[in-house]
């Protein structure tokens, strides 16, 4: 039987994910790149000794991680593995030193972060954020104790949005503008379509504490202005699953994800840059530029 071909345009995390999964459900798939290096936003660009990440930097659910790195040869695994029982705690958020999971471990280290974040301010005052809601709400109470009553209104909205957006429609398949159209009464009622800095707004009344809330976004380049609400379920992610680093930065996942693609079986272009999409149809084909 003839092998089935895949190319998949772009090397960024997105990119090499897909392909990993392609070659590992039998696909003999090939990744084209126009830069010189593997990583599209996630690029590491180096001058003058030093590394730069040119992307994102942290990791927020290593589990997702955990799976491309389990996945085999003709093998379609459907649901990610389990980590080891002494990792995870209450909730199924990682504890450990070690938050890679044992596929992942193979490849590279992923370790926790704790704080996730340090948040200064301009008078020099600073918010440290993770995932224990004592912490939390004893530093609202240190800079803004007016808004600890808003926090807990914030927490069960944000909590509506993760179960929404993130449990239910990020594992639902959209393949038509209907299907799409049929979440956003849900979605509207949730208020997770309206700026996301606007829905924080209405729990905060300290702009320390807007800022805090909101931030995340930035992480992706997203304006916190304009980008939806949906983008709340950030909160519930790292409370639940936390706040991760690739030792070597962003960078050393990327690379680590090209190994395990190439011991599949796949294979990596560079300095490939695509003109155009050649689109076979019944009855006839078309093409357009990339």
């Amino acid at each position: 039987m003839t092998r089935r071909t895949a190319i998949v345009i772009g090397s960024g995390i997105g990119g090499i994910a897909c392909a990993i999964r392609l070659q590992s459900l039998g696909f003999d798939t090939r990744i084209v790149e126009q830069l010189d290096d593997v990583g599209g936003r996630a690029y590491v660009r180096r001058a003058q000794g030093f590394t730069f990440d040119m992307g994102p930097t942290v990791l927020t659910v290593p589990h997702f991680i955990e799976e491309l790195f389990s996945l085999e040869r003709d093998v379609a695994m459907l649901t990610a593995p389990d980590f080891p029982d002494d990792v995870l705690g209450e909730g199924q958020r990682i504890l450990s030193g070690v938050s890679g999971g044992p596929n992942t471990s193979r490849y590279l280290e992923i370790v926790p972060i704790l704080p996730f974040y340090r948040i200064y301010f301009d008078d020099g005052s600073f918010f440290d954020y993770d995932a224990d809601p004592v912490n939390v709400r004893a530093q609202i109470a240190r800079l803004a104790p007016e808004d600890l009553d808003g926090y807990d209104r914030f927490h069960e909205a944000a909590r509506a949005i993760f179960q929404r957006g993130f449990l239910e429609l990020g594992y639902t398949y959209f393949g038509s503008l209907g299907s799409m159209l049929k979440v956003v009464p849900d979605l509207l009622k949730l208020g997770a379509v309206q700026p996301l800095f606007s829905l924080v707004s209405k729990y905060f009344k300290s702009d320390k504490m807007r800022q805090v809330f909101s931030f995340e976004p930035l992480l992706i380049g997203g304006n916190p202005l304009k980008v939806p609400a949906i983008y709340a379920m950030i909160h519930f992610v790292e409370k639940t699953w936390g706040v991760h680093y690739a030792m070597g930065g962003t960078g050393a996942l990327v690379k680590a994800l090209v190994v395990k693609f190439e011991e599949l079986g796949g294979t990596v272009q560079l300095n490939a840059a695509v003109a155009r999409i050649e689109v076979e149809k019944r009855g006839g084909s078309a093409s357009r530029p990339a």
